[in-house]
């Protein structure tokens, strides 16, 4: 469902108090498969159908309802949210997206009688390891994003990178088999000899290797795995790995026949095998915080205390190599810029394949791969059980993977608190470059509005009284600031028309005369869009239409600690007058040659039809 584009201060409330109703209602279990999936959105989809009765026209009135129970809460389980702004809970205990995520994969069960592969899971089968595989579900600061960019190649479902912060956690799910060959007995005349395979210990070992770095984990934490100070200069590979270790025990029974039957002889637990299995999956990165981009922050000051405040991000165009910045906080925190981004979730397996083990009796060979402790280098082929497989379709848990996605086309400004300034503080100008040429592609079943995301360049600010302190990425990472401090001076423009066509404009500061060489003017009805000054401050421009506008949008000079405002001018050109004496020449020219063409073209062209 979409609802109606909210101001985050209001869907801060509104999903801080969702907490509340859990104290009012008894708990609930997990809303099912095809319960609603609620997105907090943009805008409104009329083709969406009915809406919920628990979803009003803004989602802070969702509490107090007579509807507001758990039960309706717990099924809006997706939200989208600023990138650095998920305050909400999910599920009946109210958990953050963390929490649910980490708790829905220890829901998991096993045994080593069954396993729990995912669609695409790439199985291995070790001697005693069956259907071992390892997936790597994401991280949890990370976030998708299958926006592609220009000059990068795209598959068909995007770029499909995942964008991570360089300390974090990685989620994975590792599931596998254990299946010791069953009882094999051996007859030799009088003489039978059974072989017993016990399983005397199992131990996973599991890395996360981030281009050329790796980490270990600890038993503790079995379905994430932790990494700090991550460096590539460019998109690198994740990989996570598990390293199954086991340990069986061979029991040797001796049996000789007698009167009664077989009697047992002799006993001796002499061979211990040590088997390793390996098993893997990888998956795109990019480490955000090694991104270059360099933010310069200038605080253009007036007589009266600070005007306006300009930001400048300078950096590589493309999304791979741009760290991407989320939002600009106010001195007094009692504002913020935020950029574009924002994230949405969504289930990210619906169904999962249980194997389960099934009892058959047939011939197998027991060769292990790795050392063997006692007797190293030794390969056993022996009679055995071994177990086949009877796959079933379950359903996995929701477990949640983060995409990124572009909420608007250009940054907000959020403004919480007093305001020492008479008019409301405003982005009034900013200036950027597009990402990509399309908008993040989404889940069939996600009803969701995404646009072609856009880069900034430059983002101003006016009616502000205090700096920007703090610039955050998408991962609430700190991302450095250079401030610089300039006074405010008024530019004029000054106009000449030279000619018919051609005008001469001239910006200078308005203080002392002196040229500004090396501005930029944007133009309109000319034949050029923008113009620069020269040393003189002057531009030629040539007209397009008999009016012509000419604006200068401002500038910083960081030498003399000045910002020029901005100005602008109109040049009005003469229409040509009206030359009568000339239409009547342009007239009697024309008569003189239709005359002609009578008087000569027409006879000859006759006569010579005659001839012929």
């Amino acid at each position: 469902m979409r609802v109606s584009r909210l101001p985050a201060g209001l869907l801060l409330i509104a999903l801080l108090a969702l907490p509340l109703g859990s104290a009012l209602t008894p708990p609930v279990t997990d809303a099912p498969d095809g319960a609603t999936r609620l997105f907090v959105s943009d805008d409104r989809d009329p083709n969406a159908g009915a809406i919920p009765p628990f979803v009003l026209s803004e989602i802070d009135d969702v509490v107090q309802t007579e509807d507001s129970t758990m039960a309706n809460v717990s099924r809006m389980r997706d939200f989208y949210y600023a990138t650095t702004q998920p305050p909400y809970r999910v599920g009946p205990a109210n958990q953050t997206l963390s929490e649910y995520r980490r708790a829905q994969l220890r829901s998991i069960h096993r045994n080593e009688s069954t396993s729990l592969w995912l669609p695409d899971s790439q199985r291995s089968n070790g001697t005693v390891v069956t259907d071992a595989h390892i997936t790597l579900l994401g991280t949890l600061e990370g976030t998708h994003t299958r926006l592609g960019t220009a000059g990068e190649t795209r598959s068909e479902t995007g770029s499909e990178l995942l964008l991570i912060p360089r300390t974090g956690t990685v989620i994975t799910h590792l599931d596998y088999s254990t299946r010791l060959p069953n009882r094999t007995c051996t007859v030799a005349g009088d003489t039978k000899t059974c072989r017993n395979y016990t399983l005397l210990d199992q131990r996973v070992n599991r890395t996360v290797q981030i281009g050329s770095q790796t980490w270990s984990s600890n038993s503790e934490t079995p379905q994430q795995l932790e990494y700090a100070g991550a460096t590539a200069t460019e998109p690198a590979t994740m990989q996570v790995r598990a390293t199954i270790n086991t340990t069986v025990a061979v029991q040797t029974s001796t049996y000789v026949r007698g009167r009664d039957g077989w009697q047992l002889s002799n006993t001796s637990t002499n061979e211990t095998l040590t088997l390793s299995h390996t098993v893997q999956d990888t998956a795109r990165v990019v480490i955000t915080t090694n991104q270059n981009l360099s933010v310069t922050q200038t605080v253009v000051r007036s007589e009266d205390g600070i005007d306006r405040i300009i930001l400048r991000f300078e950096g590589p165009q493309t999304l791979s190599d741009r760290r991407l910045w989320s939002y600009a906080r106010f001195q007094d925190s009692t504002g913020r810029v935020e950029n574009i981004w924002g994230v949405y979730s969504q289930r990210q397996y619906a169904n999962a394949t249980r194997g389960y083990r099934l009892r058959n009796r047939l011939n197998t060979t027991l060769s292990p791969s790795t050392t063997i402790t006692n007797r190293p280098n030794r390969t056993r082929t022996r009679q055995s059980t071994v177990t086949g497989t009877h796959d079933q379709t379950v359903s996995f848990p929701n477990v949640l993977e983060l995409q990124l996605a572009a909420r608007s086309r250009q940054p907000t400004l959020r403004w919480t608190g007093k305001r020492g300034v008479v008019s409301a503080p405003k982005i009034s100008r900013t200036r950027g470059f597009n990402l990509s040429a399309t908008p993040a592609p989404l889940d069939r079943h996600v009803n969701l509005t995404s646009v072609p995301p856009r880069g900034y360049r430059t983002i101003v600010v006016t009616n502000v009284d205090q700096p920007i302190t703090a610039v955050h990425d998408i991962h609430n990472d700190s991302i450095p600031v250079r401030t610089q401090t300039v006074r405010e001076r008024n530019a004029t423009l000054s106009t000449k028309t030279l000619n018919e066509t051609h005008a001469r404009i001239q910006l200078t500061d308005t203080a002392t005369g002196h040229p500004l060489a090396g501005r930029t003017l944007w133009l309109s009805g000319a034949a050029t869009g923008r113009v620069t000054t020269n040393a003189d401050g002057v531009a030629i421009v040539e007209r397009r239409d008999l009016y012509v506008t000419a604006s200068f949008s401002g500038s910083t000079n960081v030498s003399e600690s000045a910002y020029y405002g901005s100005a602008q001018t109109q040049v009005v050109f003469q229409p040509e007058p009206f030359n009568i004496y000339q239409l009547l020449r342009s007239l009697a020219g024309a008569l003189v040659s239709i005359a002609a063409f009578f008087v000569f073209f027409l006879p000859f062209a006759y006569m010579r039809r005659r001839k012929s």
